[in-house]
């Protein structure tokens, strides 16, 4: 017993790094400064992912690192660039304002918080683009979970609400949508408020397990699937 109980203590002691991971990071000069402070928050942000798999039993789905590179710039017309670049995007196609981050082809790509700040301030509240790169990999995350079957996460109130929960963005808001207001964005394709699907996606959380909504997720009658759960 006692030998199981010095094993146990060793292994998680062996194990607290696991989940995160030293990924080189590019900033423009310009945030050179600063780079020790965003190395921190990486980490960070790495942490607050691997809490949120450790509260639902998925740790073995971060044994991998999410991305390999993390690269932060100080305009949004590089950013910009750089995505549609990543992307392989027209030069002419025009990305939001709040666009502010994205992982693709293992590079976590944002913008610098200062930018991400004066472009999307409604989404700003403590260790907001901490959060904000949480978010990117919990999409990823998201996509692990599906064996990488991107298509099956599910609607975009869904699969954006799943990042915002898991990134823990909007927890604090005083946001409060009516069940007409509910259904109305649940039923919408258009792409909408982020602080509304973080509030539409932990609404349906207090009624149903979140395994059980990822699995659901992927089929054309979740909204139907939905109601029948909400009564």
């Amino acid at each position: 017993m006692y030998a199981k109980m010095l094993l146990s203590i060793k292994g998680t002691i062996m194990n607290k790094n696991y989940g995160i991971f030293k990924i080189p990071i590019k900033l423009s000069n310009s945030l050179e400064g600063d780079r020790q402070k965003f190395e921190q928050v990486f980490i960070a942000a790495q942490v607050r992912l691997k809490s949120f798999t450790l509260e639902n039993n998925w740790k073995n789905h971060i044994g991998e690192s999410f991305a390999d590179s993390v690269e932060i710039y100080d305009s949004k017309e590089e950013f910009d660039k750089i995505i549609r670049e990543v992307c392989e995007l027209k030069p002419t196609v025009k990305l939001d304002k709040t666009f502010s981050a994205a992982l693709e082809k293992r590079r976590l790509i944002t913008i610098s918080p200062e930018i991400y700040a004066e472009n999307y301030p409604d989404g700003i509240e403590e260790n907001s683009f901490e959060k904000l790169l949480t978010h990117e990999m919990a999409h990823r995350f998201h996509i692990r979970l599906l064996d990488g079957d991107e298509d099956a996460m599910g609607p975009i109130w869904f699969f954006e609400g799943f990042a915002i929960h898991a990134a823990g963005q909007f927890s604090n808001s005083k946001l409060r949508l009516t069940e007409n207001e509910i259904w109305e964005i649940v039923n919408s394709t258009v792409r909408g408020s982020y602080k509304k699907y973080g509030y539409i996606f932990r609404y349906f959380l207090e009624k149903i397990p979140l395994n059980k909504m990822i699995e659901q997720a992927r089929e054309k009658n979740f909204n139907t699937w939905l109601q029948s759960e909400n009564k």
